[in-house]
């Protein structure tokens, strides 16, 4: 289940590469996650695209998140 400010991994599908973020906002089957490196306050948008899996983009990437 998620929570607000919960550490969750989220992956870049185009590089693999992992990052650690934080949850900041659930709103139905939307969760806005901010990400924990980079020194910037990015915030990706997912939606679930079926249970356990939830996909958003941002500046071009794209990114998953599974629970």
């Amino acid at each position: 289940m998620l929570t607000l400010d919960a550490r969750v991994q989220v992956t870049c599908t185009e590089t693999d590469q992992v990052a650690p973020a934080t949850i900041v906002r659930i709103q139905g089957n939307r969760v806005d996650v901010v990400l924990d490196q980079g020194g910037g306050d990015i915030i990706i948008s997912m939606v679930m695209q079926k249970p356990g899996l939830y996909v958003g983009s941002r500046s071009g990437l794209e990114f998953t998140m599974r629970t």
